[in-house]
């Protein structure tokens, strides 16, 4: 006997399912369930009187061995750049996504692809946003916690240079990346570390990479000449390493131009592609348009608001020591700040010309915001811009913004794992990939975390007070969980390394415990790999004298902004 239920009591029970919108946050923004994967009737749910029983939604003769789930996330929407945006239950076995479908006993339950057995637990995820970890893939490790934040906020891979007390930029030489692999052990998210590529020699830069580094970085303050890059980018060719750059602000030993020809067509990963935190003064952003250069930016000038310009200035004189002093030091900050294309950077984001979005922790940018500040910025568009024409003709209701949502979300997801060469492990849901899974109140998306799964296991979340009847009781806030702890952290996160020290086994001569794999295939992705962000403009070109940005013939900008969603009213 079958009963109907309405739509509202529906969504209370069990989550979203087809048709239905949801709002994220207070931003401006709203998806639209694309399909629901589960069965009607058939709802996997725990508790009392609920269907995750013995016998009944739980198998009782099924072992982890035969197949059981080590851990099924029930009822989620997930939002997922490759898999879209489904209403599913979400099953973990062995540390990585066994599927995103139905679970539950197939004894019992129709289309069940998952089984549920007594060996496997449930977090109860109805009315839950369940998107993959966020990627970090432009952070200087100037303080060891910075772990702490990027969990808080829903990041689970960091990627950079630096270990403190330093310049920071890149994590320099041999001896430095054996011990700062060794230090990040006692951090429960996966990492790999850049080493310098200011060389016009090939030895040093050969030695980091067999020495672990995961990739290589141009920076401004070590000499981004033409000669380096060129070098560089052999030896990346040589290794399957990603390279990253940050140009010359000042243009000493050559403009846009001649960092383009030294380039020459090899893949290249353009930090803060706007320019504010470094490069080519007035017209790296020009870069955009080259299906080779794969571009990023860096939170601090994103979205842009009427605060951007005067904050960024006190930032560069501190991050690239800097003497108020002296008028060539101030000179060299005030050439980096540019109003207007800060403001073009917005537009270039909405149109997916900017391909990812990253912090430059410590550098400028902060490690928690990376997530919050993408979704600032779409929200911010979608107000200034109005709907994108891929959601206008798309088969949805009117407000639902799922195209602009996927672009979004890619820029911190799948397309970072792309350029750094690890999208076999991370970056999205699908099945194989490891379980970094992030739970999102939807009230809260973008923001605060419900829960972070790490490894397919819990390592952060909401908790209350550890004495608290209940783990509900005041005060709530971001927290440690068991995967965070102890030797669990180590087989929950991966130590990301090139080919080459992979197979050198640096991971066993340094004594790591955290899996060590390899980065692959980090030399062959171009803009047109830049899932849902392949947009390469024809002609970009910035006025020298006022700055203006024109883009195909269309002056760009965007109005800064008084307001934010996702600020004050969710951080007292």
């Amino acid at each position: 006997m079958t009963r109907e239920v309405d739509r509202e009591a529906y969504a209370e029970l069990y989550g979203p399912t087809t048709g239905d919108r949801v709002r994220l946050g207070d931003t401006e923004l709203f998806v639209e369930v694309e399909e629901d994967l589960r069965t009607p009737g058939d709802e996997a749910v725990f508790g009392g009187g609920k269907t995750l029983r013995d016998g009944l939604g739980m198998s009782p003769g099924t072992t982890q061995a035969e197949g059981a789930l080590d851990w099924v996330l029930t009822n989620a929407l997930v939002m997922d750049p490759i898999l879209g945006i489904v209403a599913a239950d979400i099953g973990i076995r062995d540390g990585e996504i066994a599927g995103v479908g139905k679970a539950g006993n197939p004894d019992t339950m129709d289309g069940v692809d998952m089984v549920v057995g007594p060996s496997t637990d449930v977090y109860p995820a109805e009315g839950k946003i369940a998107t993959a970890g966020g990627l970090d893939i432009h952070i200087h490790f100037n303080s060891a916690q910075l772990h702490e934040h990027a969990l808080a906020s829903g990041i689970t891979t960091m990627l950079g240079g630096g270990y403190g007390g330093g310049a920071t930029t890149t994590t320099t030489g041999p001896e430095n990346i054996k011990r700062f692999l060794q230090a990040a052990e006692e951090w429960p998210v996966n990492v790999g570390f850049y080493g310098k590529g200011n060389a016009s020699k090939p030895g040093p830069l050969r030695e980091q990479v067999e020495a672990g580094a995961c990739g290589l970085k141009l920076h401004e303050d070590w000499g981004s000449m033409p000669a380096a890059i060129d070098t560089c980018l052999d030896v990346a060719e040589e290794e399957d390493v990603q390279v990253c750059m940050h140009t010359d602000t000042l243009n000493e030993a050559g403009f846009v131009e001649n960092t383009f020809a030294a380039v020459d067509g090899r893949t290249m990963h353009l930090f803060h592609i706007e320019g504010a935190g470094g490069g080519h003064a007035p017209d790296i952003m020009e870069m955009v348009g080259q299906p080779n250069m794969l571009p990023s930016s860096t939170n601090p000038s994103m979205p842009y608001t009427v605060n951007t310009f005067d904050e960024h200035l006190d930032m560069v004189m501190v991050c690239h020591h800097l003497n108020p002093d002296v008028p060539e030091d101030v000179a060299f900050a005030e050439s980096r700040v540019r109003a207007e294309t800060i403001g073009a950077e917005d537009v270039l984001h909405d149109e997916g010309a900017i391909s990812m979005m990253t912090s430059d922790s410590q550098a400028m940018g902060r490690m928690a915001e990376v997530i919050c500040r993408t979704w600032q910025t779409a929200s911010k568009m979608k107000a200034q811009r109005g709907p994108l024409p891929e959601d206008e003709a798309a088969d949805t209701h009117d407000d639902a913004d799922n195209f602009r949502v996927k672009r979004y979300l890619s820029k911190y997801t799948i397309n970072p794992a792309i350029s750094a060469g690890i999208d076999d492990y991370v970056g999205t849901l699908e099945p194989g990939k490891l379980a970094d899974v992030v739970l999102w109140d939807p009230a809260f998306f973008g923001i605060k975390p419900a829960m972070t799964f790490k490894g397919g296991f819990p390592v952060y979340s909401e908790m209350g007070e550890a004495n608290g009847s209940l783990m509900t009781c005041e005060p709530i806030k971001q927290r440690p969980r068991a995967g965070a702890m102890g030797k669990a952290k180590h087989g929950l996160s991966l130590s990301f390394v090139s080919p080459a020290a992979a197979e050198a086994g640096v991971g066993e001569e340094y004594g790591l415990d955290a899996p060590v794999v390899p980065v692959s295939g980090a030399r062959t992705p171009g803009k047109s790999d830049m899932h849902y962000n392949d947009y390469c403009p024809d002609d970009v070109e910035i006025d020298p004298e006022t700055f203006e940005v024109n883009v195909d013939g269309e002056v760009v900008s965007a109005e800064p902004s008084e307001e934010l969603p996702l600020a004050q009213r969710y951080m007292l």
